[in-house]
């Protein structure tokens, strides 16, 4: 049987990212290449029990918190990020319509508040709540930091390229190409969904799945506040030159 990668001690390598970033997407790609080194996804310290040579496939954590971690210090580790826009937005359906209750009922009793508003007033509710502050400074924490990071934008566009560059290139897991092409190719939105990126399913946690989406939803009241708060992000990220783009949206929010 052929393998991705030759036969030799294989280092523990971690994805790090943030919510609704393309997690469940790139998790789907690291089980198809990596197979039975997969772990389970982490939103804080991982499991590192007897796992040199594991693969995290998605860990939600700021740097600083992961590298007082000796076992992350060690490991091959990349993160990637999303337009915080496009972040906000993708939360906002997920609680409102897909995500799963949870036991403690938080998605429930968030949902109910969400249904309550109009997409304006609920998109600032979650720009405002905890969970997307927190999304944020794990962003703040990774970007300029030094380490490997991709944007969800840029995989989209070019996902066999930069994932060949990250794992044979920057990473040298010397893994098999056309394997690998493969793999990445099985994961895509239209291959996982059975419809076009961009096709719009509101129950489905792949919901739409296209960058620039946020456009569709701010009103220049949400632009403002946007900035005011996350602003810096966008020019960290390079998804804003400036604050420009924030008093340029014009457009009312479709839906109620």
């Amino acid at each position: 049987m052929l393998r991705f990668w030759k036969r030799k001690r294989q280092p523990t390598l971690i994805h790090f990212t943030h919510a609704k970033a393309g997690s469940t997407w790139i998790d789907g790609i690291l089980r198809e290449v990596f197979g039975r080194r997969v772990r389970g996804r982490s939103w804080g310290v991982p499991e590192f029990h007897q796992s040199v040579g594991s693969v995290f496939p998605s860990v939600f954590m700021r740097r600083d918190e992961a590298l007082e971690i000796p076992e992350v210090q060690a490991a091959q580790r990349f993160f990637d990020l999303r337009d915080l826009r496009d972040t906000l937005v993708s939360r906002y359906f997920s609680i409102r319509e897909s995500h799963k209750p949870d036991p403690a009922g938080k998605i429930e009793r968030e949902r109910c508040i969400l249904r309550s508003m109009g997409v304006e007033e609920g998109l600032i509710h979650c720009m405002e709540e905890v969970g997307m502050m927190q999304t944020a400074e794990i962003q703040q924490s990774w970007l300029g930091s030094g380490e490997i990071v991709l944007r969800y934008e840029d995989l989209l566009a070019r996902d066999v390229a930069l994932l060949s560059e990250l794992f044979n290139g920057q990473l040298r897991l010397e893994l098999d190409p056309e394997k690998l092409e493969s793999a990445v190719t099985s994961q895509r939105f239209e291959n996982v969904y059975q419809r076009k990126l961009g096709e719009e399913d509101v129950s489905s946690h792949g919901r739409k799945g296209t960058p620039g989406d946020w456009q569709n939803h701010f009103t220049p009241r949400l632009a403002q506040h946007f900035e005011k708060l996350y602003g810096s992000l966008l020019l960290a990220g390079g998804y804003a030159r400036d604050a420009s783009w924030a008093h340029a949206v014009g457009a009312r929010p479709h839906g109620g």
